[in-house]
């Protein structure tokens, strides 16, 4: 699911790449690992993780992990993917939502989203060197079978 995705990601970080990271919603709150989010709290996952409006209908599962100290120095998400979504048009969703945020506590600077696998993607914000650690340790794990659609400055 959605959750083993990210937590086979930062089971591999290295002690120099670690930062206290947690997720979930609500009823799956987690202040020590990725978590469960409920997809159809897609109000939510717009404010936590910037899901896309327009693509909250083509999701069935979802995670989330964030740094717990500030969040806009990492925010990550995985989606399980309906069958026959877009995962070019998703990921064009995602850049376009992010670059209209308006960002309180600093602008993330870096944005990726990777394709995992035929059913999940995988968006991330940051910090460009979290971010590039996460992206590093994503690739090891799922090797050919992860695919970096997105890979953008927001500054």
């Amino acid at each position: 699911d959605a959750t083993d995705v990210l937590t086979k990601i930062f089971a591999t970080y290295t002690e120099e790449n670690k930062f206290p990271v947690g997720g979930g919603d609500e009823a799956n709150m987690s202040m020590e690992a990725p978590a469960k989010y409920d997809h159809t709290l897609t109000d939510e996952l717009n404010v936590v993780a910037a899901l896309p409006a327009s693509q909250s209908e083509n999701i069935e599962d979802a995670a989330t992990a964030l740094n717990m100290m500030m969040s806009n120095n990492f925010t990550g998400a995985a989606y399980l993917l309906k069958e026959g979504a877009d995962a070019t048009v998703f990921a064009d969703d995602y850049k376009a939502e992010l670059a209209n945020r308006q960002w309180m506590c600093g602008m993330p600077e870096t944005f990726i989203v990777v394709k995992v696998g035929d059913s999940y993607l995988v968006s991330v914000f940051g910090n460009g060197q979290v971010v590039d650690a996460f992206k590093n340790a994503l690739t090891t794990v799922y090797g050919e079978g992860a695919v970096v659609s997105v890979e953008e400055s927001l500054m």
